[in-house]
């Protein structure tokens, strides 16, 4: 073989070589810059969707420890008959409306959830069914009526559904999103909104009825109570946001009558 021959053949291997290392590095510098862009975009993913859990899940997280913590109060420390019993006008009418507030804060957030549930995500999708489940009995615990045929705070789920929608306001320079009304619109519109005021009418009535309840009165919010913070103890696993320890069950609690507590309580 001739001295040119073979300079062609080890030129043409070196060539070959040289293409296939080319070939190789270009295929692994875009099998890796692939994997980077998938990397990137599922880090986006996860920061929108923290952030669009955190919009959702504080605010629930909120109303589910207020309202259970008004409940509690009701039943256990008299706040109802402390507060209603009162000579000064200004403290009746708080305790009427913010408890009314309460009741309708959680279920506005309910709302904003039912239009938005794709957006509730603990992180798997086994929690988010779970809590999907507690919130549900929730619901049920309100609407059911032979559990409670004489329980305060009979709710059906369409009348929650209600209170939910007249607590909305859309949020300021953003498309389709909601939040609930502050506590003073909502007194606002208590007093001078009739339509708005009429699904509120019956609750408050029933306000009334629970400076002296009667034997039977007080069961559907003793359960609502131990629901809400089942909902609760699902948000917050870790209790970094509420620790058990600020949350009283009324467990161990007989629906019974109601005396004012002059040491009254946490409201």
């Amino acid at each position: 073989m001739s001295v040119e021959v073979l300079v062609a053949l080890i030129s043409a291997g070196v060539a070959v070589c040289s293409a296939l290392v080319t070939a190789f590095t270009a295929s692994r510098s875009v099998r890796l810059e692939h994997a980077l862009s998938l990397q990137r975009a599922r880090l986006e993913r996860l920061e929108v969707n923290e952030d669009l859990t955190s919009r959702y899940r504080e605010p629930l997280l909120l109303a589910a420890f207020h309202l259970q913590a008004r409940i509690y109060n009701m039943v256990e420390s008299g706040f109802v008959a402390r507060h209603m019993s009162s000579a000064d006008q200004e403290e009746r009418d708080y305790a009427r409306a913010s408890t009314l507030y309460r009741v309708g804060d959680y279920f506005g957030w309910i709302e904003i959830l039912r239009r938005d549930l794709q957006f509730l995500d603990l992180g798997e999708e086994q929690k988010t069914s779970e809590l999907v489940e507690r919130l549900d009995v929730v619901s049920h615990t309100f609407s059911n009526t032979e559990w409670f045929p004489t329980s305060v705070f009979r709710l059906f789920r369409d009348e929650q559904r209600a209170l939910g929608e007249v607590m909305l306001e859309p949020v300021d320079g953003e498309t389709r999103r909601y939040q609930c009304i502050g506590y003073a619109t909502f007194v606002e519109r208590l007093e001078q909104d009739s339509g708005f005021t009429r699904w509120f009418s019956r609750l408050s009535a029933e306000v009334d009825k629970l400076i002296d309840p009667v034997p039977g009165q007080l069961d559907r919010l003793i359960k609502v109570q131990l629901a809400l913070i089942n909902v609760i103890s699902c948000i917050d696993r870790d209790g970094r946001r509420f620790p058990v320890a600020h949350i009283k069950r009324l467990d161990a609690v007989s629906p019974r009558q109601v005396v004012a507590d002059p040491q009254g309580g946490q409201e």
